[in-house]
């Protein structure tokens, strides 16, 4: 469950909420009164990963990725990989 600060109880606990997100990898919401103005805090880590995967699927890889583990037909198993040959 993602836990909810307000911007006041956040800044009493800032460095230990971004220990927190770095270890935990869960994200923190920083809530306010408007709430288009409310924020997320993830690590590092978890950002990237998650703009790697924004690129894969916008350039259609996670796309295939899918296919290739619908179509049993077409499975490879790694073992039969000749590996120095790629």
């Amino acid at each position: 469950m993602q836990e909810t600060y307000t911007p006041t109880s956040a800044r009493k606990d800032f460095y230990q909420l971004l220990k927190r997100v770095s270890t935990e990898h869960q994200p923190i919401t920083i809530q306010q009164k408007n709430e288009d103005l409310d924020a997320v805090i993830i690590s590092k880590n978890d950002y990237d990963a998650l703009q790697e995967t924004l690129y894969l699927a916008s350039v259609g890889t996670l796309f295939k990725v899918s296919q290739r583990e619908r179509d049993h037909s077409d499975f490879t198993d790694v073992d039969d990989i000749d590996w120095d040959s790629l």
